[in-house]
This record gives structure tokens, sequence and C-alpha cells, in this order.
């Protein structure tokens, strides 16, 4: 049996401020508590930390993403008809739904002085001087030339990546393989499902580009790889990408499938 590290929040914080966090920073965070080994305090001891490094001038987003979705088998129709998966919306308290972001994203959320947003799925959770606005969606950390911090995960669980693809002309070949089609918009209506149809673009593409770029960069805390990177340079880098080489994000999407 492998044994892991034990860490502090002492550590937590020497490792944030390597990777390049300051003080008065924007930051947001995605999370995994149980990649860092054990953790002394857990998640509070994570939140501490990070709290601690961008200090009282600084503000700290996470995805608050809550529980109140009934995940639903996919009937043979509705895979042929290019649905990968399909959940029922529940009603919504955000006062009270958990997160399934994580145990450290729980725990962010329920802290004094915590916004969290009124998105019915998808609520962001903020603490910290631009809280109110960040609870807003991703596009306000972006605005605020924040910070994405991975603590354990990868760019495959960075949310903020969507935003790349506003202004996108994707080819045809593409688009029709993931946008769906009004039929299936009329039949599952947003406001009551959260439906997935066709490819998700595999952000972790872009990995490699922004290392060599000097974009993200990464450090050990416990036995957690935590990356750092400016959102901005982050989105921009992708846009260019995704604008030149739409195809390498959209796996299974090829021109002769038309």
């Amino acid at each position: 049996m492998e044994s892991r590290s034990t860490i502090t929040q002492s550590d937590i914080e020497q490792g944030l401020r390597t990777l390049g966090l300051r003080e008065g920073d924007i930051v947001g965070v995605h999370s995994s508590l149980s990649r860092f080994g054990y953790v002394v305090g857990g998640a509070d001891a994570v939140i501490d930390a990070l709290l601690a490094v961008v200090g009282p001038a600084g503000s700290a987003v996470m995805p608050s993403y809550s529980n109140n979705v009934e995940r639903l088998e996919l009937t043979p129709e509705e895979e042929a008809s290019g649905i990968t998966w399909k959940s029922r919306i529940l009603p919504h308290d955000p006062a009270r739904d958990s997160a399934w972001t994580g145990k450290i994203t729980d725990t962010f959320w329920r802290r004094p002085g915590a916004l969290r947003g009124s998105h019915p799925t998808h609520a962001l959770a903020a603490i910290g001087p631009q809280a109110e606005e960040l609870v807003q969606g991703w596009h306000k950390l972006l605005a605020l030339d924040g910070k994405i911090c991975l603590m354990g995960v990868t760019l495959a669980n960075c949310s903020s990546m969507h935003l790349a693809e506003e202004g996108i002309a994707l080819p045809a070949y593409i688009r029709q393989k993931i946008t769906l089609p009004e039929e299936l918009r009329k039949q599952y209506a947003r406001s009551e499902w959260e439906i997935g149809y066709g490819p998700y673009p595999d952000f972790m593409m872009m990995e490699g580009p922004c290392q060599a770029r000097g974009i993200m960069q990464l450090t050990r805390i416990g036995d957690s790889i935590v990356r750092l990177a400016r959102l901005r340079a982050l989105i921009d880098l992708y846009h260019d990408y995704l604008a030149k080489w739409p195809e390498i994000f959209y796996h299974g999407c090829v021109a002769n499938d038309q």
C-alpha cells in the first residue's frame, strides 16, 4: 500500500507562493482534496491557505455546482440521435444544496462571508472584495484579469476554458456534431434538462502548449501537482488553437462524416 504525504496549511501556503500566487490576486480554483495526500485540517486548511496567500485584498472563486440533478439512462433512440447524457434539473436551493465539485468547494461555499450564485446547476461561490461580481460567472474572472489554480486536477476540469469558444466560427461539420437539433431543444427545455450532445472539447490538448509558452506554472504540494495560469493568457492561447485546428479538440468530428 502506497504511503501518502502529510501536509499542513503552511506547506500549501508555501507551495502556492512558489507557484506565483500573490497577495491581492483574484483566483479561480478547481481542486481535489484527496490528491494532496493527508491534509492536516482537511478542506478548511486548504481554504485557509488560499485565503492567507491572496490576503484580504484578494478574492477566490470556486465552482459549487449543485447536486440538484438526476442523471437518467439514455434510450437507444437518444443515443442514436447524438445525446451523450441527460439529467433532469430538480428544484434548487443555493443555501442548502451540496456541491458535487469536491470536498474543498463544498466546504468553501458554506464559509461565513462566502457568496453563492443563483444558477440552478452551475453556481459559483466566492470570498473576497470581488465576490459579488465573481459569482455572476467565469467571464467576470476573465474581465478582472484573474488567475486559475488547478489543485490536483487538470485543464480537463477547467470550466472557464469554454470562454475561448465565443466568437469561434467552427467548421460546419463540427457544428453539426455538437449543436443540439431544434426538435431536441423543444423536447428538452433548458430550464428542465441538462443534455450532453456530441463530442466535448478536449481541453487537455492545451496542456503542452501552455507549458511550452510559460503560460502555466506547475509545482508539487504533497502528492498533488498544482497548476497556476493567468486566465486571459490561457483563454487567448486556446482561442488561437481552436480557431486554427478545431478538429484536434473535438474527437470524432471529421470532415468526411458530413
